[in-house]
């Protein structure tokens, strides 16, 4: 006798959804269907993967079919039971059940109905694998007193990143960073927990300094988890809640920005980077995901920005790295949070993509013809960038692999997004649009890869030219060496400004460690006008002993040099007091 028959026997109208859900587990059909299982990626939440549409999914309460749930690894928004776990791949994995003009509901029970059919030796075969994929786990719960945590010593892993110890004392993550002891046993060449280390004080260790970020979830003020870097590892201590907790900084009394980003040498990076360009406000919230994005770090850290004190104006700006998956961790953030507004439904795409289905409600009509409108004009100047001739069927699959997709799943508007940063970032501007959400939520993209490469340029550049000329909003117009040439060309920039009719703040600033900038020199233009202009009396003894330097090299006779912007000479100000100091900030 079948399940079916069993479930029948028991409930011969209509066999309940709940007894459904009790007699198949997601493990269960999904090897059935071709999931194979990951047994290295571990057990306390199994991992199985479908080759044909590489489809990986994570499997939690693995021993309780009633319970358990699902979730598309790097994709929080597939994640649910085992009707959302159907409903997501009803055009894919179990497309056979998906019949046009029957609901869709009925075409999910046709999946579970076919699984209770089957033969009981296969069933039985499928329960057995689902068992020892979900052996239970000796998973040790987080708690602070497994590990030795220090304060952060001064010359640390962080510096080898370019984090300067004067951003690490900043108000926001005071405190908030510490270090972590590991002790390599040289005997067995492994590493022992802290409790054992302290059983045994005799014994030689080989101890490493590794920086702790610890991780919250909101709920509480107690540590739920820390990261753990160096130069040689990358990861989450033993019993971290790595799936609903977060790396937070220090609130201000009244938070304007809300940061969230992948790691948090991002966030120290993008804190710098503002101190560079000299931002010095404390009125930021910065979060780490630790490399991820889950449905729960989302819920997490929307918990905390609904406790914080903040300004009328806050926003949230995503930071996440400007590469495919960055802007998939966009497009997943928004949508999440957009749901109240437009609801896009996430469904199972084909390899290197994201699916979703667009709401079919007629209140949603608008919005929804917005989205179709705006896919179709950036597919044209997609299909515009791409010279293809006749017969070139490489070419026809590059420019296939760019476009989204518009299809049908039933009543509802599917749309298949390729995993490339230009068609995910579209789509989140556009819901944030669409949702009106643009003021209130932001993209913040690093130059490069990310805010830790962007910071290493910054100070790889400073090895290189120790000063730069600028403008007030941080562009730099030139780079040198030569204090007396920077004077100079200081001067000749300000010949074109006056020409222009410029207003603004021109900055010759040098080049400090960790990417710092310090004025040497400024001048201010009000419509061409030059209204006052400073340098600092170390630029000008710099000049002297380079204009001696230069004497003593060229002993034929002195060089007569124009000495830029004397302070004596400079115009005078109404009202300007003669001990004005530095005050403009880069």
């Amino acid at each position: 006798m079948t399940k079916f028959d069993e479930l029948k026997e028991r409930f011969p109208n209509l066999i309940p959804v709940q007894e459904l859900r009790s007699n198949v587990s997601i493990i269960e059909l999904a090897v059935q269907y071709g999931y194979e299982p990951l047994p290295h990626k571990g057990r306390s939440r199994p991992v199985l993967e479908h080759p044909g549409y590489k489809d990986t999914i994570i499997i939690k309460n693995p021993q309780d079919a009633a319970q358990q749930v699902y979730q598309r690894a790097g994709d929080f928004s597939d994640s649910g039971t085992i009707i959302d776990f159907i409903r997501n791949r009803l055009s894919t994995v179990f497309s056979t059940f998906n019949r046009p003009g029957e609901h869709e509901f009925r075409n999910i029970t046709a999946v579970l109905y076919d699984y209770l059919k089957i033969d009981p030796d296969q069933v039985s075969q499928n329960s057995k694998m689902a068992g020892r994929l979900s052996e239970p786990g000796t998973k040790q719960p987080f708690t602070k007193e497994q590990f030795d945590i220090r304060p952060l010593e001064p010359q640390n892993y962080l510096t080898t990143r370019q984090i300067a110890p004067q951003t690490l004392e900043r108000p926001e993550f005071a405190g908030k960073i510490v270090a972590q002891i590991a002790y390599l046993n040289p005997e067995t060449g492994h590493t022992e927990p802290y409790q054992s280390v302290k059983a045994n004080p005799d014994r030689k260790y080989i101890t490493f300094s590794n920086v702790a970020f610890p991780y919250y979830n909101g709920l509480s003020t107690e540590v739920t988890g820390l990261e753990l870097r160096n130069q040689s590892i990358k990861l989450h201590a033993p019993g971290s809640d790595r799936y609903g907790s977060v790396f937070v900084s220090n609130p201000p009394p009244k938070a304007t920005y809300f940061h969230i980003m992948e790691s948090a040498v991002d966030v120290l990076s993008h804190r710098q980077l503002r101190s560079i360009r000299g931002d010095e406000a404390f009125d930021s919230v910065y979060f780490s995901t630790g490399g991820q994005l889950t449905g729960q770090q989302v819920n997490t850290i929307t918990r905390y920005i609904g406790s914080f004190e903040k300004t009328d104006n806050w926003q949230i700006r995503l930071g996440f790295d400007n590469d495919a998956k960055g802007h998939r961790f966009d497009l997943q953030f928004v949508q999440q949070l957009t749901a109240t507004r437009f609801p896009l439904t996430a469904t199972v795409a084909s390899p290197e993509r994201v699916a979703y289905l667009l709401p079919e409600e007629e209140k949603y009509k608008a919005g929804r013809d917005i989205i179709l409108e705006r896919i179709d004009l950036f597919n044209k100047n997609v299909q515009a960038q791409f010279v293809r001739s006749e017969g070139d069927a490489l070419g026809q699959k590059e420019l296939s692999a760019q476009l989204i997709n518009i299809g049908r799943s039933g009543q509802q508007f599917q749309i298949s997004i390729p995993e490339s940063a230009q068609a995910l970032s579209m789509m989140s501007r556009l819901l944030l649009e669409v949702t009106q959400m643009e003021k209130k939520i932001a993209l913040d993209k690093s130059c490069g890869k990310d805010f830790n490469l962007d910071l290493t340029k910054a100070v790889k550049v400073g090895n290189k030219f120790r000063y730069a000329i600028q403008n007030d909003v941080g562009n730099v117009l030139l780079n040198g060496n030569s204090a007396i040439q920077m004077a100079r060309s200081l001067q000749q920039v300000r010949n074109l400004a006056e020409m222009d009719k410029f207003t603004g703040w021109l900055l010759l600033v040098e080049r400090q460690p960790f990417g710092f900038l310090k004025t040497q020199a400024e001048i201010k233009l009000e419509q061409g006008v030059c209204v006052m202009t400073e340098q600092t009396p170390a630029f000008s003894q710099a000049i002297q002993l380079e204009r001696q330097a230069r004497n003593v090299q060229e002993p034929g006779g002195l060089r007569q040099e124009k000495q830029p912007l004397n302070p004596d000479a400079r115009p005078v100000i109404k009202n300007q007091e003669p001990d004005r100091q530095l005050k403009r900030k880069l």
